[in-house]
């Protein structure tokens, strides 16, 4: 029979031995968890000093990488700075190059003027000595270079005779011209009548001279006042000390001027002109200069002439007497008359100067 003594001792025994095996249990537990959480701990230590090394060296590599830059930067600030410096050392430069070739280029332009000037002013006395001359024009034209070439025949011992404009008027494909003119001529005539009447007497007026009798001279002088008087030419005498009936000779030479502008006069007039005169059996005794048109290429005025043989053969040309050297050349070729030639920069021309 269990005896309570022995019953207590069991219960104690049980106890003492669920005691014992949870202590035991507890340790053995506890050794495993703290080992694993040291391994971790130490692992994490060893990930967290490599995520630090490699952040260390992410930032030691952009702090280079950010150097660099700063240098590059630097270095390119420095020769931008440099290259401004040589830009401007350059421009600098270029501009006092500049000036410098103005400066010279004006000077020598100075010292060319002055000495075509002089060339100019002494070269013609005694070139057309023994001739007499009459410019024949459209109103219109560059007066300054006309009045040049006129201030060069007049200071060129020859006679200068004046210069007859063709007015606007004349025009034969005008009705009230041809009224005007068949009132002159005294009869009922066709167009192409009228305009032959005309260009004959206004030819007969310009090679006049003393050769005519002293009849028809009066007759032809008596033509062209009545053209005048109905505004189709005028007679503009300055610079002028005769007409040509007052010449002892003939020697009358005749330079016909004309620009692009002034075709119209041309064709009708200034044309036929040179043709009666050639048909007259005069050959070189004038010549024909067109003058530079500002919104018409150079030609149009002497072309007609040098692609017409019987004109080519007997009058002169020249497409350029813009300047002082080709006023010369204008001035030269003048004087050989009734050597004729044909001067200037077209490639109709025979050669750029006489020579």
């Amino acid at each position: 029979m269990i005896n309570l003594r022995y019953h207590i001792v069991s219960v104690v025994a049980v106890f003492l031995a669920l005691g014992i095996g949870l202590a035991l249990g507890s340790t053995f537990v506890d050794s495993i968890l703290v080992n694993e959480l040291e391994d971790q701990v130490n692992e994490f230590k060893v990930g967290r000093d490599e995520a630090i090394e490699i952040a260390d060296q992410a930032v030691a590599e952009t702090e280079g990488a950010r150097e660099k830059i700063e240098a590059l930067g630097v270095e390119r600030l420095k020769e931008k700075q440099l290259h401004d410096l040589e830009l401007e050392d350059l421009r600098r430069s270029s501009t006092e190059q500049v000036r410098a070739i103005r400066e010279l280029s004006d000077a020598q332009q100075k010292t060319s003027t002055l000495t075509l000037n002089a060339i100019e002013t002494l070269i013609p006395r005694g070139r057309l000595e023994g001739t007499s001359w009459m410019i024949v024009a459209p109103s219109g034209i560059d007066l300054v270079t006309m009045s040049e070439i006129r201030e060069i025949l007049a200071r060129s011992d020859g006679e200068y005779l004046g210069t007859l404009w063709m007015q606007p008027a004349m025009n034969f494909e005008n009705p009230q011209t041809l009224t005007a003119l068949a009132d002159i001529f005294g009869g009922a005539f066709s167009a192409a009548e009228i305009s032959d009447l005309t260009i004959s007497n206004i030819a007969s007026w310009l090679t006049a001279g003393g050769e005519a009798s002293s009849k028809d001279v009066e007759l032809v002088d008596e033509v062209i006042e009545q053209l005048a008087n109905q505004g189709l030419v005028r007679h503009d005498r300055y610079l002028s000390l005769m007409t040509p009936d007052q010449l002892s000779s003939g020697d009358i030479r005749v330079l016909f001027i004309n620009d692009a502008a002034h075709l119209g006069v041309h064709h009708e007039v200034l044309i036929p002109l040179l043709k009666e005169i050639t048909e007259r059996g005069e050959r070189g005794i004038g010549a024909v200069v067109e003058l530079a048109s500002q919104n018409s290429p150079i030609g149009e005025v002497v072309n007609k002439i040098r692609n017409e043989s019987g004109l080519a053969e007997s009058w002169s040309t020249f497409d350029d007497v813009g300047s002082s050297e080709d006023r010369l050349g204008l001035l030269v070729g003048l004087s050989r008359l009734p050597s004729v030639g044909h001067y200037g920069s077209l490639p109709t021309a025979d050669e750029r100067f006489p020579r």
